[in-house]
């Protein structure tokens, strides 16, 4: 007993040091001003239209209030609350939320597993032999993947969670504000809204699914009768009162339902008197469905007036049509025979040859009238699990009696199944593991990886009792009930209750302070946060053998934030300053008090003057140091070096020297001369184009390429077309020329004609051309013919070997009548050109 009493007392201190961590580190947080945040957002979406609307609200309400309040959501993994300062991970399908820790642990515990299950189940090998020399391939292997705890989807491993981040995924780690919702970037969501509606969701980043899209659009109703209306953009396709009153495909009745699309009529539901389709009977039936059959027999008999049409009730006539029964096959169908139809159908006596009903053997009779008998062949068939192997007929399964050792897909219990193979079924049985809630079993079939959280329900009282709300089981202590009472525990301060019930002690008052602070003796109304009830740590002596390390104290006021209106020492403007901080100092903008010189002003930053009213330059401004900023005359670029002084400046003494236009001299002017605007502007234009001349004869030449007359000038020459100057033409030939003026050169006489002499003097030339050609055409002609003799000679016959030198008489040579053609049809060749040539002269 004493044993038990150490460790008890041992473990109740554990206990309670956990509970006092725990308290301090959820109050470190800040607080939230969560009704005026709800109340924004809910502004919008007061009246839902739908159910489905309305349900989405409700999801995103619930997520945004565990979020904001400190510990009521719950992680389902650790069964701990998660807190706003926390990193946590959100499910796409669900938006449940985790510790970010957790689920990574999850999803790497559920990966192993399944790595784990499948190596287990292939025994380490790609595949074995059985004891029957049969290679037995592994089983497949299903793909790698963890789920979410809530819903159960389905993630790759790819998409395990490696960092933190906020609700719409823009900012990594994002940074706790208390003007924003926790684990909230603070930017637009901007999530496609659903259904798919064309907007995005405009709210802050946000737990939870977006709520409906709350924009208003100009929109008609199904039908396009009624008029145009602003409605929401998730209930644009409204339907008004009328009735639609368009023809049915029936042709005889008109829709009577609400408003709808055009052309999406329901069918006719009305009745009407329609014949079969032998229409030999008549039936009330819907007018969606006028066709309908009798259950006569056609009976029409056929042309060979024996056989008779054995349908029921068809469309159209087979009186006295073909007879089908007059072209027939043998039953195996290998002949066919054209015949009578009352001749019976006979057999062809060959073998059947059908496959019979094992699609491995085919039947062996002769041909037959009916179904093939069941197959014979007595074959070794394997049963389902391959271990045994016997002779059997075809037709016959084959199952032994050996049980199944293999694992179920729960990994715990054997199948057992006779003969099972590679199909086991999945497990039956009941899981029965302890809950995380530590109060329940589950019921679930047997399964592998952790169990689902409990599905029942517990009920949680406010402190008050007058609030209760039912929560999952095992979340009783971490729970939150959100009661609309007032708290009933007499406060610490001097102000009145104004928040709910709530568990634990009261929230810090939030209150402004409302009495005078004596601490400044200002005389002003304390506006800060209320400080008469501050909670605040105990000094380490005061907490020895105490259960609570902090106490409520009284703190000072502090100093007072009242606005003073407090002018700067340059009077440029009044600012309202802290009362505690209201004594007159520099505004930090430039004092801009005009200068003696007229056209600055003061650079210094505010600084005192004695008379902050007066806006000129007083004791303590700084004198005007810089240059003359006036503008110079349009054209000139020169500065003006004196001070700065009032306008005007000194005119432009500057000398400018340029070349003038023809580029050969030097002219040298002055600047205020030059730009001097005085008078009209032509007259302004021939002073500065004087300036610019040299007075000497221009340079250049007319297009005629004669010279310039006029004196140097800007531009292209004036007046080209008085030039006068002679210019020489000759005839074609360059025998004849003639001096005449430049202007009948212009006017279009540029060349003279030939006379007879010219004439003369062209044919001897041409007669003499002529002849040098003719004479070049026989020396090639020669040259050909001499390079032929060599080709021949060298060439022409292969020469026969002498074995013997013997001593033949002369003998009398014979004739080349070869080379003589050549010869001869070469001479024709120049006789020929000669002729031409004689020819061509005269």
């Amino acid at each position: 007993m004493e044993k038990f009493s150490k460790a008890q007392a041992k473990n109740l201190a554990a206990a309670q040091k956990l509970v006092n961590a725990y308290d301090s580190s959820s109050e470190d947080e800040g607080e939230l001003d969560e009704k005026h945040i709800l109340d924004l957002l809910y502004k919008h979406y007061k009246a839902p239209v739908n159910a489905a609307s309305d349900n989405n609200i409700n999801r995103t309400a619930t997520f945004l209030e565990n979020t904001l309040h400190s510990g009521a959501a719950t992680c389902l993994i650790c069964i701990g609350s998660i807190r706003r300062v926390e990193s946590i991970w959100s499910c796409k399908s669900c938006y449940c939320f985790f510790h970010l820790n957790c689920i990574q642990r999850w999803a790497n515990d559920s990966v192993m597993q399944m790595k784990v299950k499948a190596e287990q189940q292939n025994n380490g090998h790609q595949g074995y032999y059985n004891h029957l020399g049969e290679f037995v391939p592994p089983k497949r292997t299903k793909s790698l993947h963890w789920c979410c705890p809530q819903c159960r989807r389905d993630y790759q491993p790819a998409d395990r969670p490696t960092q933190y981040e906020c609700f719409c995924g823009k900012e990594v780690n994002p940074q706790p504000q208390p003007f924003l919702v926790p684990h909230s970037c603070g930017e637009i969501c901007g999530k496609l809204l659903q259904p798919k509606c064309g907007h995005d969701c405009k709210l802050l980043c946000h737990p939870g699914p977006c709520p409906p899209c709350a924009q208003l659009a100009n929109s008609s109703c199904l039908c396009g009768k009624a008029a145009m209306r602003s409605v929401r953009c998730i209930d644009k396709n409204w339907q008004c009162e009328q009735k639609c009153q368009l023809l049915l495909s029936c042709g005889m009745h008109k829709c009577n339902q609400r408003c709808h699309r055009p052309g999406q009529c329901p069918p006719c539901s009305s009745k009407s008197s329609q014949p079969c389709e032998c229409k030999r009977e008549q039936k009330v039936v819907n007018c969606a469905e006028p066709k309908w059959k009798c259950n006569n027999v056609c009976g029409a008999l056929f042309a060979c007036g024996i056989h008779t049409c054995e349908k029921v009730c068809h469309a159209g006539s087979c009186e006295g049509a073909e007879c089908p029964f007059g072209v027939r096959s043998c039953p195996c169908g290998k002949s066919i025979k054209s015949g009578a139809c009352n001749e019976p159908q006979e057999t062809c006596g060959d073998t059947c040859q059908k496959l019979l009903s094992c699609g491995k053997h085919y039947c062996t009779q002769r041909c037959h009238r009916g179904a093939c008998n069941l197959c014979l062949v007595v074959t070794k068939k394997k049963c389902r699990c391959g271990l045994h192997e016997k002779e059997m007929p075809c037709s016959k399964e084959f199952n032994c009696e050996t049980k199944c050792k293999q694992m179920r897909d729960c990994g715990k219990h054997a199948c057992n199944r006779k003969c099972c193979g590679d199909q086991c079924p999945p497990c039956e049985k009941i899981c029965g593991k302890q809950l995380s809630c530590n109060k329940h079993k589950c019921q679930s079939v047997c399964h592998n990886g952790p169990c689902y959280p409990c599905k029942l329900e517990s009920q949680v009282n406010c402190r008050c009792g007058k609030t209760r709300r039912s929560v999952p089981c095992g979340r009783e202590k971490n729970a939150r009930i959100v009661c609309q009472e007032l708290c009933r525990i007499t406060p610490k301060c001097h102000h009145a209750i104004k928040h709910r019930c709530h568990k634990g002690e009261c929230p810090p008052c939030v209150q402004p302070c409302g009495l005078i602070n004596d601490s400044s003796g200002c005389g002003h109304i304390c506006k800060a946060r209320c400080h008469a009830a501050q909670r605040v740590p105990r000094p380490d002596q005061a907490t020895r053998g105490k259960q609570h390390k902090y106490e409520y104290r009284a703190l000072p006021h502090p100093r007072c934030e009242e606005g003073v209106i407090v002018r700067c020492i340059g009077g440029h403007e009044l600012a309202t300053w802290p009362c505690w901080n209201s004594k007159p100092t520099s505004c930090q903008r430039k004092c801009a008090r005009q200068l003696k010189c007229g056209n600055h002003q003061c650079d210094r930053v505010c600084h005192a003057v004695p008379e902050p009213e007066d806006m000129h330059q007083q004791a303590g401004c700084a004198n005007c140091e810089q240059g003359c900023t006036i503008p110079r005359p349009p054209g000139c670029t020169h500065p003006c070096n004196k001070g700065c002084h009032p306008p005007p400046c000194a005119p432009c003494a500057f000398v400018i020297k340029n070349k003038c236009y023809c580029g050969l001299n030097q002219v040298i002017y002055k600047c205020s001369e030059y730009f001097n605007e005085e008078g009209s502007l032509q007259e302004t234009l021939e002073r500065r184009q004087r300036f610019n001349s040299c007075g000497n004869r221009c340079l250049k030449n007319f297009d005629c390429g004669h010279r310039c007359m006029t004196i140097c000038h800007p531009g292209p020459c004036p007046n080209p077309e008085l030039c006068r100057k002679k210019l020489r033409i000759y005839c074609k030939c360059k025998r004849l020329k003639q001096e005449i003026a430049c202007d009948k050169h212009r006017a279009g006489q540029t060349s003279l004609d030939c006379d007879a002499i010219c004439l003369a003097e062209r044919s001897k030339a041409q007669a003499s051309e002529q002849q040098q050609q003719q004479l070049k055409l026989q020396q090639e002609q020669e040259r050909n013919r001499l390079e032929l003799e060599k080709y021949e000679q060298k060439f022409g016959k292969r020469k026969h070997k002498e074995r013997k030198t013997l001593d033949v008489e002369p003998t009398k040579s014979n004739i080349n009548w070869q080379r003589l053609s050549i010869y001869a049809l070469s001479f024709l060749v120049v006789i020929g050109a000669l002729a031409v040539a004689y020819y061509a002269d005269s």
